[in-house]
Order: C-alpha cells, then sequence, then structure tokens
C-alpha cells in the first residue's frame, strides 16, 4: 500500500519547450501549455513534465514507464528525455551578468536521448522527469488543429495510466527555407577519439556521416572543412589528430594533389543539405606566425612536412600554397560549389600594426589573394580596423564587440559568440536560461545578419585540445569555458544526439525567418519598427526583452500578421 500511495501522486504537465527544468523544481514551477502553433513545414516543440508529490512516509520510489501517442502527425513527431549535465564552471566570473539560472556548480537540463513509443524510462519521486517532444510539421499538412494524445503507463505492482492532450495549430502558410549562413565548426577528431576508431577508417566515415545529418537538422548550412587539419584550439608545439581530405604527394620541388575524399566530404554534405563550405584556415591562430600540420608523402613515406616547425610566411610554404591553392581552386569550381566556398586566413588576429601577428595576417593575406580571387574570405576578429584597412572583406565580429562593424558598410554582415560573451549577450551556455539562447534569431534578422558562427558543434577536448574528456561527465573542458561552450551535440551510439541548447536556438532561426516573410509583406523598415514596438526598446545584441514570453508570444503574432 506504501507503494501505491506514492504513485497515486503522480502527476504530469505540458510546459513550454524554453524552460529549463532543475531537478529540484516543482511540478507547480511552470505555466501549463495546451497547444503550440505552426506553419506548414515549421518544427514545433514543447516539453513534459512528470512528478510525484513525496509520499506521506518520505520514501524514495520509482516505476519503469513508457509513453504511447497516438495523433495524425505521429510520424512527424520525436520524443526524448532530458537528461541533466554536471556542470563545473558555469560562467567566467569576470565575464558574466546576473542573467543565469544559477552560476553554481551543479546539474543542469541538455542532453536529448531519444524515447521511442512503448521504450521504458523511470519516473521517480522527488525528481521530475521531463520529456522534450518535436513536431517537425509535413510542408503539406493542411491548415487546422492537430490532437497529440500521450498516455503514460507505469508498470509495478499495480498500473496506472495517465493522459495528456496538446493541440498543434497549423496554419495555411508555408515558412520560407532558411538562408541563414550558420557554421559551427566541425571536429571530426573529437568523432574517432570518443567512438574509439581509426581516424579516416570506414567506420570512421560512418559516424562523420551521421554526425553531419544532425548538424543539417540543427540548422548548420556550412561546415568547416578539413583540407588538412584545422589549425585550432592547439597548444603550441602540439598537434591534433590528423584529418586531411587532400592527399599530397612530393617528388622533387612538385607536389601533386589528390582530392578523391573531399569529392566524398562534399557529397556527404549535400546529401544532408548542407550547401556551403569554409576551408580549413591556412595558417596558426591567434598570431598568423605559423604553418598548419600538414603531412605529404615523400619517398614513399608520410612525412609531416609543415607544422609548428614553419614560419607562416617561409619561402617553403608559399612554395607549397603556389601550387595548393589553383589546384584546390580548380576542384571546388569543378565541384559546383565555388560559389558557396570560403577561405580563412587565421582566426582572431591581433589588430595592433606594430605587433608581429598583424604583419603577418598582411603578409599572409597578400600572398594568397592572387589565388582566391574569385573566393570569399572570412576570418572571427573583433578590430575594425582589418576591415578598414583592406585586409578582410568578411569579418565575423564576436556579438559584445559588434557596434562599430554595424555602421560600416560591410556587403555581408557575420557575428560569432564563444566562451567570452557571457555578458550582456545572449549565448547557449547551459546554465543561461533559453530566451538567451533564442534571442539571437530576432538579433540576426534586426542586425540584417548573413551569417552566423560558433566553434563547437562537437569539441570533446580540454582547452588547447591537451586531452579528451566525456561530454556526459565534463560539459566545460575541465573548466577550460562556461559548460556547454565547446558542444551542442552528444555522441551517442553510431551518431549523435541533440541537445534543449540545439532545440532552442532552431526555433531562433525559424524565427529569424519568419520575421524575413512578414518584412516581404509589409516592409522591412515597418517590420523592424513593429519588434521594436512589442519589445518596448531597441532591440540589438546586448538590449532585448530577458524573457521566453516575449519570444513566444512575438511567434505567435507573427503567424497572427501572416496569416491575416
Amino acid at each position: 500500500m506504501e507503494e501505491r500511495r506514492c504513485f497515486t501522486m503522480y502527476r504530469l504537465k505540458a510546459i513550454s519547450s524554453l524552460e529549463k527544468v532543475m531537478p529540484t523544481d516543482s511540478l507547480t514551477a511552470y505555466a501549463p501549455v495546451t497547444a503550440v502553433r505552426g506553419l506548414q513545414g515549421e518544427r514545433v516543440s514543447f516539453q513534459i513534465q512528470i512528478g510525484y508529490e513525496p509520499p506521506e512516509e518520505g520514501r524514495f520510489s520509482r516505476r519503469a514507464g513508457f509513453y504511447t501517442l497516438r495523433s495524425p502527425l505521429r510520424a512527424a513527431t520525436q520524443v526524448a528525455r532530458v537528461g541533466w549535465i554536471p556542470v563545473e564552471l558555469a560562467a567566467y566570473a569576470e565575464r558574466s551578468d546576473d542573467d543565469y539560472i544559477s552560476k553554481a556548480p551543479g546539474l543542469y537540463p541538455d542532453v536529448l536521448f531519444p524515447l521511442k513509443p512503448k521504450e521504458a524510462f523511470y519516473f521517480q519521486c522527488y525528481t521530475p522527469t521531463v520529456l522534450m517532444v518535436t513536431v517537425d510539421i509535413p510542408a503539406d499538412q493542411p491548415a487546422g488543429e492537430y490532437p497529440l494524445y500521450f498516455t503514460f503507463t507505469t508498470e509495478g505492482k499495480t498500473i496506472e495510466k495517465h493522459a495528456l492532450k496538446v493541440m498543434v495549430r497549423v496554419e495555411n502558410l508555408a515558412i520560407k527555407k532558411n538562408d541563414l549562413v550558420f557554421t559551427q565548426w566541425f571536429h571530426c577528431d573529437s568523432i574517432a577519439d570518443y567512438h574509439g576508431v581509426k581516424m579516416m577508417s570506414e567506420k570512421h566515415w560512418k559516424l562523420i556521416e551521421n554526425y553531419i545529418k544532425t548538424a543539417a537538422r540543427t540548422g548548420i548550412t556550412m561546415l568547416l572543412t578539413p583540407i588538412f587539419t584545422p589549425p585550432l584550439d592547439t597548444m603550441i608545439g602540439g598537434e591534433r589528430p590528423t584529418m586531411q581530405l587532400i592527399k599530397i604527394k612530393k617528388e622533387g620541388g612538385c607536389y601533386s594533389f589528390d582530392f578523391t575524399l573531399l569529392h566524398r566530404w562534399v557529397a556527404l554534405c549535400l546529401k544532408y543539405g548542407i550547401e556551403y563550405f569554409e576551408m580549413a584556415h591556412l595558417f596558426t591562430q591567434w598570431g598568423v606566425a605559423n604553418c598548419p600540420k600538414i603531412m605529404v608523402e615523400i619517398e614513399g613515406k608520410q612525412v609531416q612536412e609543415f607544422g609548428w616547425h614553419v614560419a607562416a610566411c617561409s619561402p617553403e610554404y608559399q612554395h607549397f600554397l603556389s601550387q595548393l591553392l589553383p589546384a584546390l581552386t580548380r576542384e571546388l569550381k569543378a565541384l559546383g560549389i565555388a560559389d558557396k566556398t570560403y577561405f580563412h586566413i587565421s582566426d582572431e588576429p591581433s589588430a595592433d600594426p606594430e605587433k608581429e601577428d598583424y604583419q603577418n595576417y598582411l603578409k599572409a593575406k597578400n600572398f594568397v589573394k592572387p589565388y582566391l580571387k574569385d573566393f570569399k574570405i572570412m576570418d572571427a576578429l573583433s578590430h575594425l580596423e582589418f576591415y578598414e584597412n583592406g585586409l578582410i572583406e568578411y569579418p565575423v565580429c564576436a556579438t559584445n564587440r559588434i557596434e562599430p562593424f554595424m555602421a560600416a558598410d560591410i556587403s555581408e554582415r557575420w557575428c560569432y559568440y564563444c566562451c567570452s560573451q557571457g555578458q550582456l549577450v545572449g549565448n547557449r551556455f547551459l546554465a543561461m536560461p533559453s530566451y538567451r539562447n533564442r534571442i539571437l534569431g530576432v538579433q540576426l534578422f534586426m542586425g540584417d545578419m548573413f551569417g552566423f558562427l560558433q566553434w563547437g558543434y562537437n569539441y570533446y577536448y580540454t582547452e588547447r585540445s591537451r586531452f579528451k574528456v566525456d561530454p556526459y561527465a565534463n560539459s566545460d573542458g575541465c573548466q577550460s569555458y562556461p559548460a556547454g561552450d565547446p558542444f551542442s551535440v552528444y555522441p551517442y551510439g553510431n551518431g549523435a544526439i541533440e541537445s534543449i541548447r540545439t532545440v532552442v536556438f532552431y526555433q531562433a532561426i525559424q524565427d529569424r525567418a519568419l520575421l524575413q516573410m512578414l518584412a516581404e509583406k509589409i516592409g522591412l523598415k515597418e517590420t523592424k519598427a513593429w519588434v521594436n514596438s512589442l519589445a518596448g526598446m531597441t532591440i540589438d545584441f546586448k538590449n532585448y526583452p530577458r524573457s521566453a514570453e516575449f519570444l513566444e508570444n512575438l511567434h505567435d503574432q507573427i503567424l497572427d500578421r501572416l496569416t491575416q
């Protein structure tokens, strides 16, 4: 009777997908959701919170259970169990504000474990169980209201069934295709290291494909392409596992190139709708001082001909690039992707003209420019001088330093955030409320942004790649970064699974698309003025409403205006 009395207190409720349910939160903490709205082709989501009130005896108890779903949209619906992830470093003390769920270590909700109907999971006393429900409304779905009927069954000495209904309201209009160029750096070595497979083996390639498939689902439209091992997040003198899509052979002073693996990579990306490509950086990070790790076959042996031991602007490397770049650009044109391919010089160089790395960037850019005259060159940097002095045509600026770039006449506006953007601006750290993640879609629209970059799709290492970490146990790279900054998907089985943060970020991408649709209907200036009037402020990257309600109301009001 004691167990039965516990489970008669079993309760469930649908809540917003923007809530982050903490392990100690009660069932009364969040407002209920009875319906969600979307256009044809839009992805809508909500969460189901399941909890028990403690039994009178105060005993711990749990029970295995499962769900069943009846709905005309059943085939378009995915359900996942929300898992909590340990957080040690929630935020940098000197680069954060008070708008966090908490800045204390603890367990935070994030990973989404896929859950099929009648697949068992546990309900527990004292600790809520949370499910994330996403519905990909088919593009040809007729307008109307469609119920989702969830039945939850717990199995034990007694069986108790509980039902929940959420309506999906489909409008008679299709959402426009996402045209945001969004890259989140894709780390192939992390995949091999975590899954324990050999780099570039067939098992590795299959895993890469599965991670690419998930990347596309999260809204990524551009992929960092390792023509050679990307010179990113590496200790000076250290190296990361070799990931090089171009096979290189040297005979005498001449190089030959085999692009077979590059073709395979491009085909995989295109298969899943990823149309843009960024070539790995041609020079090392934070200084343009050295060359990337590049393996070359010489007399039948693989030799690391370039790396930390070779200066960036050395005659040897320039000789190599003078042969590689013409061959590579011809291949990209033959593949039909030249107009959607970007090159990098170096990540985050210094803007001080007196510093060596500024001069190195200038020399490097001037050398490669003739070979890349038909291609765009982009780099993450935070100093407008690079653009004003003609060193870069497509700067990618940090959101907390973007004001001077907004005033400049830049043909393609790009921005990024990483570990340093934890104060005032939005981000996707685990300890941040989800509205600081989703607000980016509105900000990208209001700022006329063409592209967005974030550095960690699946970086499962410490800072500078000193050693690998388990993202389920270590979400901050051993206190290298605010938790969640290095990755937004988790390794799982033979691929990757999503997180609360990827679900919410995709909502941001859709918000931008909906605002674009409204601008096409009533005008860009009018749309921006309307959004600011709803917000009660002029929205930019540092100023925005700090609430989930604003974003959800904005979404529904956009739909109202689009369908009037």
